[in-house]
């Protein structure tokens, strides 16, 4: 039983460890450093940098909790070491894995035959074709180039270049109000630059909820960033002087030292030869079954080059379902194994934290359910205002004639961590009651869910 897996990101090293621990003879074809986008330039940079950058925020307030400190100042070939060292720990972690599974790791660039057959451009040089029963497809995703700038122009950054760490520039203009944007604009206010974040649609953190966006933009505007919603950037040039000239649709015109534009991924589709080797596509996008199974019997796909969240822990449980169907069809049975995304939760790593699960109180009544929601604010909550992050709220929507959690909004301190409890408990079809009876350590910010619970089960028919 061989599978090939071509990509090495967390789809690909998900889908190669599951079916190596299921017994499948795997061979991983990555032209570079495991990890993908998200250990290497996307994910765990970007928190590191934002690690930093709170250490910052934190002694330039640190008068607040009686504290006399100078504000950290940055050190930026201290912090890019420290970033460079993080990747490569974790990038060694998933090899020496990759190792003791018996995953056999080809670099270089695959193409597809069939399912087959892979060809490889070998990175040293050369081509080398593998054989196998199944191939799971995880090439991944590339950022998203907007037509009109010139993005080898000196002084145009994509995330890239801003996890790079080559300089802390003075001014930047970011395009695109969306998680990456926001995050990478957080880091870089707190280590003083000056940030303007420009975003086509009216708000920001498109398709969220509005009272979470409306808080966190209130937020992230006292860090100091400045908003134009609701323009585009229309054209960028480079001046005399090396500054960034931006102009925007409505005809300002800002200038800053570094333009990044953070308006998303795209998947990376076009080197693999997918369309050639029969794989239907939309656009760039594979298409694929809710079992990951591709327009070719025997080639599976998964993470961002089937679309869809776009999110590293999506693209692992995607890779891990894929690779237990495409065992059980080379061992004779029925493939079984799809993710459900609503109980999946997608997070921001701004100052304050923001995540989300599931509907919000708006896209339940588009749906057309008779939705109560529950709020609860983390400025009644004894450990956040004790910690100086009493800003922000829970959400909790819920189905008023069962109980039934739809979903969770959160803002504030922890939200990333917390909002599992939330998760879990749509995953196993629990009710908001459950979550409002569950005692709640005291103090701890997790109380603010359950007050939240409370308050959306006093609404529910039968009390949830």
């Amino acid at each position: 039983m061989r599978i090939t897996v071509m990509g090495g990101g967390p789809a690909g090293y998900a889908a190669a460890f599951e079916a190596a621990r299921l017994g499948a003879q795997v061979t991983l074809v990555e032209k570079d450093r495991l990890g993908g986008t998200c250990l290497n330039r996307g994910c765990i940079p970007t928190k590191t940098i934002l690690r930093s950058a709170r250490i910052v925020a934190d002694t330039r307030a640190a008068a607040q909790f009686g504290l006399q400190s100078e504000v950290a100042r940055v050190d930026i070939a201290a912090l890019r070491t420290r970033k460079d060292a993080v990747v490569v720990e974790l990038a060694g972690q998933l090899q020496a894995q990759a190792k003791r599974l018996g995953v056999q790791i080809v670099h270089g660039t695959g193409h597809l035959i069939d399912a087959t057959a892979t060809r490889v451009l070998l990175a040293q040089g050369g081509e080398q074709t593998i054989i196998s029963d199944a191939v799971i497809l995880a090439c991944g995703s590339d950022t998203l180039r907007l037509p009109g700038i010139d993005h080898g122009l000196e002084g145009v950054w994509t995330s890239d270049e801003a996890v790079a760490l080559s300089e802390i520039p003075r001014e930047i203009l970011v395009i695109g109000g969306g998680v990456i944007g926001l995050e990478l604009a957080c880091a870089y206010a707190a280590f003083g630059t000056r940030v303007v974040v420009v975003e086509l649609t009216d708000q920001l953190l498109p398709g969220v909820d509005k009272r979470v966006a409306r808080v966190a933009k209130d937020a992230l505007g006292r860090l100091g960033i400045e908003f134009r919603l609701g323009e585009a950037v229309e054209s960028v040039q480079r001046l005399a002087d090396r500054r960034m000239r931006a102009v925007l649709r409505s005809g300002e015109a800002i200038e800053t030292d570094i333009v990044l534009s953070a308006v998303g991924r795209v998947p990376q589709s076009s080197q693999a030869s997918l369309a050639e080797a029969g794989i239907r596509m939309q656009r760039a996008t594979v298409e694929v079954d809710s079992l990951f199974r591709t327009s070719v019997d025997g080639v599976w796909a998964v993470g961002d080059l089937i679309g869809g969240m776009m999110l590293a822990h999506v693209a692992e449980e995607e890779g891990v379902a894929a690779a237990r169907n495409a065992v059980q069809v080379l061992r004779g049975e029925e493939p079984s194994h799809t993710v459900r995304s609503e109980y999946i939760p997608a997070c921001v790593y701004t100052f304050p934290e923001i995540a989300v699960v599931g509907m919000g109180r708006e896209s339940a009544q588009a749906k057309g359910l008779d939705a109560v929601v529950g709020i609860a604010k983390f400025s009644a909550n004894g450990k956040a205002i004790a910690e100086g992050e009493s800003e922000g709220f829970v959400q909790l929507v819920a189905e008023r004639t069962t109980g039934r959690v739809l979903g969770c909004q959160i803002v504030g301190p922890h939200a990333v961590e917390i909002i599992h409890e939330v998760a879990t408990c749509m995953r196993n079809d629990g009710v908001v009651g459950d979550i409002a009876r569950a005692v709640h350590a005291h103090p701890t910010v997790s109380e603010v869910i359950r007050h939240a619970a409370m308050e959306c089960a006093s609404k529910i028919d039968g009390k949830g």
